[in-house]
């Protein structure tokens, strides 16, 4: 696999360096840009060894001829390979750190809609956190239900479950507290005052 990239790399070097001499597919770039990022790193450390080790070093791995003689390959090898390396890691960096501050605000989000829930909305979350599961049946179609699940705070326990209906028809099912309500409201002095845990 290695040896295919690698021949697929000098395709495309020796194409600008024989000016248009040797033949290259679109398609071999492409499949050189789509490299694994492991494979890509192989390649920038070998070709940069080859390139700035010292002439002593590279005459014990016999290969001072051919630096000298493919040391402009070996150059757009290392260029290419290292700057595509760069421009992943930047990416990597760039959504880890997008998903932190992205994180931060869902929390904080989540916060403010726990601290402004009205008396109605705080009854049946306390409802919840009593119950040694976590679980309720509740009415499904009722209007703070679709909210509370529509927004993630309760999930449906089960998809495949009993239905009970009320006098009117209302179809009441078995919804559970998601987790990570109880821990926003554990770990929040204001929650836990309007919530009453201790």
């Amino acid at each position: 696999m290695m040896g295919v990239y690698f021949i697929l790399i000098m395709e495309y070097t020796l194409f600008f360096y024989n000016k248009g001499g040797t033949k290259l597919k679109i398609n071999d770039f492409i499949d050189f840009l789509k490299l694994p990022p492991n494979i890509l790193a192989a390649i920038s450390l070998v070709s940069g060894v080859i390139l700035f080790a010292p002439r002593n070093f590279i005459n014990k791995l016999y290969m001072i001829k051919f630096r000298d003689q493919f040391g402009f390959i070996i150059a757009i090898m290392f260029l290419i390979s290292t700057a595509i390396l760069i421009i992943l890691s930047l990416i990597i960096i760039f959504k880890k750190v997008k998903s932190l501050i992205d994180s931060k605000k869902m929390r904080k989000a989540r916060i403010n809609y726990l601290l402004n829930a009205d008396n109605y909305k705080v009854k049946l979350i306390k409802d919840f956190i009593k119950e040694e599961t976590h679980t309720l049946q509740i009415q499904q179609n009722d209007g703070l239900t679709v909210e509370l699940e529509h927004l993630g705070l309760i999930s449906m326990a089960g998809n495949t479950q009993p239905v009970d209906f009320g006098y009117n028809n209302e179809m009441y099912l078995r919804y559970f507290l998601q987790p990570w309500v109880i821990n926003l409201i554990n770990n929040n002095e204001e929650l836990k005052k309007k919530y009453k845990i201790k």
